[in-house]
């Protein structure tokens, strides 16, 4: 299995089109290393069964709310 580091790094390659649109000053290894850390944190709370439920019934309509 590879690092975070790794996955990172792969992640920081940009598509065509972006870098058509690249001014040359962005760091890309560490906005793909930011990314990566939040949708680890999400994962693991999406695991620990606390993030979508509490979002979904922070979400949820009911007779009262929806009127």
């Amino acid at each position: 299995m590879s690092s975070p580091e790794d996955r990172a790094r792969t992640r920081a390659e940009p598509l065509p089109e972006e870098a058509a649109a690249e001014t040359g000053d962005e760091d890309r290894e560490a906005g793909a290393a930011a990314i990566l850390a939040e949708s680890e944190q999400r994962l693991a709370q999406a695991a620990d069964a606390d993030a979508p439920a509490d979002a979904a019934d922070e979400h949820r309509t009911t007779p009262e709310t929806s009127r």
